[in-house]
């Protein structure tokens, strides 16, 4: 899967971004942040780290080159950023060396909760396990990519953050997704403070503001890909990576999703009704409708159940069938599940349901979207663009709301409400996954479904 992510909107923005850092490699890592557009600010004097917090839009808490006065300003600091809502980097070097840095590794873990949590494979080993390894290099030449997965998963489950896992491997986790960044070198251990700029800039694209999961994914193939153009004769320089991210505009890169097992298709097609319209639900999958949900609000579970069953057998090898607001029945009859802003939250549902079900969500705003998907969301629908029946008082939102909603994550956006044949020419030239539609194709007779859908996916496919 490719993403994408255009600096402008960092550099337009100049986000400050408080780093409390490694002292070895304080000056590169701030002059990295200012070439990517953010403005660092290095403060980690405990007696102003408050003041400096409260105005920063991200938090990177760097535990390199501790003293008491440095361990003291993490704990401010990361307080500060908890009771004002404040996106949080921790980047735990070298924990296992010494009782102090396990100390307070363990103290910031009981009291803080993290956006992200970036390491080699030994540190995060350490917090996993309590496993100590000396020193604050990863040596993970015998390590296979399970591994890294395997320890990703097992640190996210254990601090509720997005996790990175650095080194021979690039793995992220979080309660959902597990994506794997290609790309390795063995040279890259030879750049001190790699790891410090790559949590560095995962605190600056988080302040812009972006998702857990897409600001690591990011920063991995940015970092990567830089490394490796800067490699001459087996050694590599801060300072050139520094030079070729000045004249960056767009970072691009692929990335391998290994988990969820559904993958999303582009474009896909995903209908809407109340489960009433049974052919006309084949009709439109025979047709190449990929999503199917279910959204009935008033049927009893009995009658509801029966539904499910009757749906599901007649579309699934074909379609993914998903159930609308209904938490109970979609672990009962183990289907995928959406939720609206009011219903049970998406974190709630993910525990219940596991990592591997999808869970959708619905996200008007960017900071929504990005909350959506920081608590597990699998995708999202994003509008309504148009009025629509079954929703009257549906607030409305424009192609340019949909595009922050849609560049601020990594996870699929549908746009959705009051979409038909007619009004597509809309989303004409705008990057989209698939679209949303219930009367668009439900509303239509029986023997009109399977003609309108193949006319809207050739026309989303144009």
């Amino acid at each position: 899967m490719k993403i994408k992510c255009n600096l402008r909107k960092l550099r337009d923005k100049a986000p400050l971004v408080h780093i409390i850092s490694n002292g070895v490699t304080r000056g590169r890592v701030a002059d990295f942040v200012l070439s990517t557009g953010a403005s660092p600010m290095m403060a980690e004097y405990s007696k102003e780290v408050s003041e400096i917090t409260k105005k920063a839009s991200a938090l990177v808490l760097n535990m390199g080159m501790l003293n008491e006065d440095k361990i003291e300003a993490i704990k401010i600091a990361g307080k500060t950023a908890k009771e004002n809502n404040i996106p949080t980097v921790l980047d735990p070097v070298g924990v296992a060396s010494s009782k102090i840095r396990r100390d307070l590794a363990e103290y910031l873990l009981d009291n803080f909760k993290f956006n992200v949590i970036r390491g080699n494979f030994n540190e995060i080993n350490y917090l996993v396990g309590g496993q100590a390894f000396a020193g604050i290099d990863s040596r993970d030449k015998n390590l296979s990519e399970e591994d890294f997965k395997e320890l990703a998963v097992k640190m996210n489950e254990k601090s509720g953050a997005t996790v990175v896992v650095s080194g021979k491997y690039e793995v992220i986790a979080n309660s959902h997704m597990l994506i794997s960044i290609p790309g390795g070198h063995d040279d890259f251990r030879k750049i001190s403070g790699l790891g410090d700029m790559e949590s560095a800039m995962i605190g600056s694209l988080l302040a812009t503001p972006m998702s857990n999961l897409k600001a690591c994914a990011i920063s991995a193939i940015f970092l990567r890909q830089l490394a490796r153009e800067v490699i001459v004769d087996g050694s590599i320089k801060a300072q050139d990576i520094i030079s070729k991210v000045q004249k960056l505009e767009e970072i691009s890169g692929e990335i391998e999703i290994l988990s969820p097992s559904y993958k999303f298709k582009k474009p896909s097609l995903y209908g809407i009704s109340d489960g009433n319209d049974l052919m006309k639900i084949k009709n439109a999958t025979r047709a190449g409708m990929k999503i199917y949900q279910l959204r009935d609000k008033t049927s009893e579970e009995a009658l509801l159940g029966e539904k499910i069953l009757k749906i599901k057998k007649e579309i699934e090898e074909d379609c993914l069938f998903i159930l609308n607001d209904n938490l109970k029945l979609a672990k009962e009859y183990k289907t995928s599940l959406h939720l609206g802003q009011d219903d049970e939250e998406i974190s709630l549902a993910r525990r219940i349901l596991g990592r591997d079900p999808i869970i959708g969500a619905t996200a008007k705003t960017p900071e929504l979207a990005i909350e959506a998907e920081n608590m597990g969301a699998s995708y999202l629908g994003s509008g309504a663009f148009f009025e629509t029946e079954t929703k009257r008082d549906a607030s409305m939102i424009n192609l340019e709301i949909y595009e922050e909603i849609r560049d601020s994550i990594l996870i699929p956006a549908f746009p959705i409400g009051g979409i038909n044949l007619e009004n597509l020419d809309l989303f004409k030239g705008v990057e989209i996954p698939g679209l949303c539609m219930s009367s668009g194709i439900f509303s239509l007779e029986e023997n009109e479904v399977e003609k309108n859908v193949r006319e809207i996916i050739k026309k989303l496919g144009d």
